[in-house]
C-alpha cells in the first residue's frame, strides 16, 4: 500500500538526516517526482518545475530566486527611466511604482515568489499573458503590464490606492466582493508596506530643495558676476 511506502521513506530519510545532518547553510530541497513519489533531498533536482518548496537554485534556472526582504535598493535607479515611462503612460506616480516594486521584489528582476508570481512587478503567468507578456523576467515588459494592470485597478476601485494595493495582492474580485481590504495578514501587511514606502519617498522628494540655476558673467567694465538672474544680453 502507498501509506506504507511513505512510512518507510520518512523513516529512511530521518534515520539518515541523523546519521549525516545538513550542514548549516545547505540548500534543502522537497519535491514529488514523475511516479508521484515525495522526495526530500539536498541535490536540487533537473527538472525545476517539479520544485514544490523552493530554497535555492536548481541546474536549469540558478537565477531563480524568492523575493527577500534582505535584497537591497541599490540598483533600483537603473529601472527609473521605465517605470518614469510607464507611470507617466498610464498617469501614476512614479514614486508610487518604486514603492511597489519595492515590496514586491526589492528590485530583483529574476524574483519568484512561492506562488509563482514572477519578476520585478511579481506578476501571475495567467494575468502577464493576458497583458501581452512574453518574457516576464525582461525588466520592460514586466513593468509595463505591472503599471498597466494596475492603473486598471485604480480605475476599478475609484482611485482608492488602498484597495487598489490589496487588490494588486489578493485579487480584485474577492476585494470587489468584500469592498474592503481582506483580513489576510500578508494582504494588511502589504497595503502597509507599499504606503509607508510611498509616504517616504514623497516626503524625501518634497524636502529636496529646488536647485535655481546659476549664471556666471562678466559685465562689460570685466566684473565677474555670479548670480541666479539671467542676464539680459
Amino acid at each position: 500500500m502507498q501509506w506504507k511506502h511513505g512510512i518507510t521513506f520518512i523513516w529512511l530519510f530521518l534515520t539518515i538526516t541523523a546519521i549525516s545532518p545538513l550542514s548549516k547553510g545547505q540548500e534543502f530541497y522537497s519535491y514529488l517526482d514523475e511516479t508521484g513519489v515525495q522526495v526530500f533531498t539536498n541535490i536540487p533536482p533537473a527538472d525545476s518545475e517539479m520544485l514544490e518548496n523552493y530554497s535555492g537554485p536548481t541546474p536549469n534556472n540558478p537565477q531563480k530566486l524568492l523575493p527577500s526582504p534582505d535584497m537591497t535598493e541599490h540598483d533600483s535607479r537603473k529601472f527609473d527611466p521605465i517605470i518614469n515611462k510607464y507611470a507617466s503612460y498610464y498617469e501614476l506616480d512614479p514614486s508610487l511604482i518604486h514603492s511597489i516594486i519595492a515590496t514586491e521584489s526589492g528590485f530583483n528582476p529574476k524574483a519568484v515568489s512561492s506562488k509563482g508570481a514572477r519578476g520585478l512587478m511579481q506578476l501571475m503567468p495567467e494575468t502577464a499573458s493576458r497583458l501581452g507578456v512574453n518574457n516576464l523576467f525582461d525588466p520592460e515588459q514586466n513593468i509595463r503590464a505591472g503599471v498597466r494592470h494596475f492603473r486598471s485597478l485604480m480605475d476599478m476601485f475609484n482611485n482608492n490606492l488602498d484597495l487598489s494595493l490589496a487588490a494588486y495582492n489578493a485579487g480584485e474580485n474577492l476585494v470587489q466582493r468584500l469592498g474592503r481590504i481582506p483580513g489576510y495578514e500578508e494582504t494588511i501587511n502589504y497595503v502597509r508596506s507599499v504606503t509607508r514606502r510611498y509616504e517616504e519617498r514623497r516626503e524625501r522628494t518634497e524636502e529636496k530643495p529646488v536647485e535655481s540655476p546659476t549664471y556666471r558673467y562678466v559685465d562689460a567694465k570685466g566684473v565677474l558676476h555670479l548670480t541666479n538672474i539671467p542676464p539680459v544680453d
